[in-house]
């Protein structure tokens, strides 16, 4: 039947296209001349809305082929077929020449279709004597709807100000990527005070976090995210909250990193974008240069790569299509001028010599033009590396190469006084170790630290003099130093290891800094044009470790985790500090250092490599070995909604870490007890604002402490030894805490997914000897169910002095033995008199020894 009415339909088609005063449809079947039906017809559904045809030219046409036509219907409708015509030799199609006219591969994709609706589709070759045979008719079917949705919207973007043109934002995902993979991210932004519809910035962002640049100062903005794969795009995710660029007075601006153009247009969920800007920002498209010269304003973005710590809840990005990269001719094989990296680090040559014009680098990576060697350079994003800059890298200790730097947002508050302290491994006599200035080309005031011919450099110029201050010992290379800077006004210090600190003073009358580039570590994108300031144009090779400014410890991760906000070219140093290493009893190796380790021991063992097994008494953390346990509720959540009290007695060994953490999932819920600055805190929050409740005086460290907290609803107390009581309520209207995570005690396993407002920054070191909550004990042996580098306190209970299965229970620096029916004495080593087994025993104290029945035996040991 099928046959039948696929001929019928090829001849309603025929029919139709004659028209009047044309031969009869006989004569047109027998018409000589007329050209044959194309081959090889293969259909294939694209998504719901459309399908494409391919086909091949018809076998010995007699005729040149001046277009085709495409007709097609739906299958039991009475819709007339649809035709679609393609004039010209080869029409609109895509044609790929093989190796005759034969083998030209043409495609039409035919959209605006119905999804899960079935098609009929015929095609017909035309020449110059008219339209030609139809194809034998085929049949496609579009994809049902279901498998063809877009993207849930992200969640709210987080902004953080870095400057006054800057902002740093990142995301995540919504609750569905929809269909199929996540394609790409895009970012928009509204001015409340200016504008009455969102602007959209034309750059198609494969990560989760991104820098823009070249904001107007003093200035309202909001942003907001939608995320797309091939079904299309996600509504808006909600907005950020408003937030403010500075004015110009109170923090500079650099102008670095790739540029975007922004473009606007007008979605089904708008109100409508901006289509007619008065701005103060000129879009235009530039490339990805990392400085820029010229002082023309443009709105920036620059994406950085971002470590997932949850790959569970992260939507996978699917690779670009050809489509969306620029039109512009691939790059030649570059010329072998860059040194190889080590592992985990980029160690494709990328030295070009055609101009950034002429070339495009390959995804995650950027294009500068590198004026020491006169050519281009694709450097890899911070984040980046491998052979063509597609592998992700984590980057705790980052590795410089000579052509690599990271970018900090400018020295705040350090106008007239600034401390930086670096710890830094050389592997070459000069480089440039840190930079911030007024601007990128040695004009105006900065400072800076290089590394000249193994002696460190430290000059800054306020605006009227450079002073320059040169270490007396030269660094040794290969080995770590530490390096202080100082200044104060006019007056600068700079401080090798231990050695006798150097002073100096700059010239003139100024006395302040302005600094508005970013603080560049490792390198700058513009060294050539830096080298009568800093007095090298070469980049640091080695390995930073940490860096401090004014007394505050920078995290050298890439933004949101860390404080990196961009960068070329950087590599691990701890990379495969690991590979060598065999952490056993299921122990994992972890870096502390750019070139040292830790095995994270499970409960239980111990040890360099966790081979010493051992029974868990009283616990003792240390933040070094990054120590925590895990205990789950006793109850069900339901249990400790309204209501939860915890008693701790614990000997602190340090005036910071957390001592208990819990938290909700799937909200903003969350307890937390931590030492914080030698006091106490207590923290909650029931979902609607957080309540933080501080002992009054700080805890001596090293002595044993009894803590008291209790929440109930909104209200929370808190008791450290006979310290005043502290009372406390959280704000907002929720009253409940739902907490479906584990009690995490004296740490946890990542610091980067705690609560914001939790103040749980780092482990506890000392130690937790009794826990109970709501009047039940949670025990060490039974209750901790995993957790890593625990080991057993400086404690008499350790030893297991109680005799004959006597329990220790400790008390501060003492125990009590709890003896089992049979026995008595201080450590359970006497056996009793007169008593039947199970019927009573003794109780110490003051000597005396009375016979108690049914209670437990428990002597006190000082």
């Amino acid at each position: 039947m099928d046959l039948i009415q696929g001929i019928l339909f090829w001849f309603l088609l025929l029919a139709s296209s004659l028209r009047p005063g044309s031969p009869s449809l006989g004569e047109a079947l027998r018409r000589p001349g007329k050209v044959g039906p194309p081959l090889h017809v293969v259909l294939d559904a694209l998504n719901c809305t459309a399908f494409s045809v391919r086909w091949k030219m018809p076998r010995h046409p007699g005729h040149p082929v001046t277009g085709y036509t495409v007709s097609y219907c739906a299958v039991g409708t009475d819709t007339p077929p649809q035709e679609r015509h393609r004039s010209g030799s080869l029409g609109r199609a895509t044609a790929t020449t093989g190796q005759s006219d034969h083998q030209v591969l043409f495609e039409e994709v035919i959209g605006d279709l119905k999804p899960g609706t079935e098609y009929q589709v015929s095609v017909a070759a035309s020449s110059l004597t008219g339209k030609g045979w139809l194809s034998s008719p085929q049949h496609v079917t579009t994809l049902p709807q279901e498998s063809c949705l877009p993207p849930s919207a992200p969640q709210r973007p987080h902004v953080t100000v870095v400057s006054a043109s800057e902002v740093a934002i990142s995301w995540k995902p919504g609750e569905s990527e929809g269909s199929s993979p996540i394609q790409y991210y895009s970012v928009e932004f509204i001015r409340p005070d200016f504008d009455k519809s969102w602007t959209l910035i034309q750059e198609r962002i494969q990560m989760d976090s991104m820098v823009i640049k070249g904001l107007s100062p003093d200035t309202n903005y909001q942003f907001a995210v939608r995320a797309t794969n091939p079904h299309g795009s996600s509504l808006r995710s909600q907005p950020s909250t408003t937030i403010r660029t500075p004015g110009p007075e109170e923090a500079g601006s650099g102008r670095y990193g790739p540029y975007y153009l922004t473009d606007t247009g007008v979605n089904e969920d708008d109100e409508g974008l901006e289509d007619d800007l008065d701005l103060d920002i000129s879009f235009e498209e530039v490339k990805p240069l990392p400085a820029l010269k010229g002082g023309n304003k443009k709105l920036l973005v620059e994406s950085t790569i971002a470590p997932r710590s949850n790959p569970k809840t992260v939507s996978r990005l699917a690779p670009p299509t050809l489509a969306s990269l620029p039109m512009t001719a691939v790059a030649p094989q570059p010329t072998p001028e860059t040194r190889e990296g080590k592992k985990g680090v980029p160690t494709m040559p990328r030295l070009f010599d055609l101009p950034c014009d002429e070339t495009l680098c390959p995804a995650g990576s950027f294009c500068a033009n590198d004026d020491t060697w006169g050519h281009s350079r694709c450097h890899c994003s911070l984040g980046k590396g491998g052979e063509s800059c597609s592998e992700d890298i984590v980057i705790q200790y980052p590795q410089f190469f000579g052509h690599s730097y990271v970018t900090f947002e400018p020295l705040k508050n350090s106008h007239q006084a600034f401390q930086i302290t670096l710890e830094f491994r050389a592997e070459a006599e000069d480089g440039l170790l840190l930079y911030c200035g007024e601007d990128e080309h040695e004009r105006g005031d900065f400072m800076s630290l290089a590394i000249i011919r193994r002696s460190l450099q430290f000059r800054f110029n306020c605006g009227t003099g450079v002073a320059i201050i040169v270490s007396e010992t030269k660094i040794k290379l290969g080995a770590w130093h530490t390096v202080t800077l100082y200044r104060d006004g006019l007056n600068g210090l700079l401080q090798l290891n231990n050695d006798t600190p150097v002073t100096g003073q700059s010239q003139g009358q100024y006395s302040k800094i302005t600094f508005r580039t970013p603080l560049y570590l490792g390198g700058a994108p513009s060294t050539y044009w830096l080298v009568r300031a800093t007095g090298t144009h070469r980049g640091f090779q080695g390995c930073v470790q940490s860096l401090t400014v004014n007394g505050e410890r920078i995290d050298l991760r890439p933004w949101p985790l860390g404080k990196a906000l961009s960068g070329a070219d950087v590599g691990e140093c701890s990379s495969g500090v690991c590979d060598d290493t065999s952490c056993v009893h299921g122990g994992t190796c972890s870096a502390v250092k750019a070139d040292a380790y830790i095995c994270l021991c499970p409960l239980g063992f111990k040890g360099r490599h966790c081979e010493d097994a051992f029974t868990l008494t009283i616990p003792q953390f240390r933040e070094s070995l990054r120590s925590y346990a895990a205990t789950p509720w006793p109850l069900e959540p339901r249990h400790y909604l309204s209501f939860m009290e915890f008693e701790i007695t614990f000997r602190p060994d340090s005036g910071d870490g957390v001592l208990l953490y819990s938290y909700d999932i799937g909200s903003k819920d969350f307890l937390s007890i931590n030492m914080a600055g030698g006091h106490v805190e207590f923290r909650f929050d029931c979902g609607s604002g957080t309540a933080i409740l501080r002992s009054e005086a700080p805890l001596a460290l090293g002595h044993w402490h009894e803590l008291h907290v209790s929440r109930t609803a909104r209200s929370g107390l808190l008791q450290v030894d006979k310290q005043k009581v502290v009372e406390g309520m959280a704000e907002g209207g929720f009253t409940q805490i739902n907490c479906n995570a584990d009690i995490f005690i004296g740490g946890v396993p990542s610091y980067d997914e705690v609560k914001s407002k939790s103040g749980v920054l780092k482990p506890f070191s000392g130690s937790i000897q009794k826990i109970t909550l709501n009047d039940r004990t949670i025990h060490v042996k039974r209750d901790f169910t995993w957790g890593v580098n625990v080991d057993n306190a400086a404690h008499p209970c350790v030893a297991a002095p109680c005799a004959h299965g006597g329990s220790c229970r400790p008390r501060k620096e003492g125990y009590d033995c709890d003896c089992p029916l049979g026995f008595e004495g201080l450590h359970c080593q006497k056996g009793t008199r007169g008593l039947a087994p199970g019927r009573g025993h003794g109780q110490a104290g003051s000597g005396r020894r009375p016979v108690i029945p049914g209670q437990p035996t428990r002597f006190f040991h000082q």
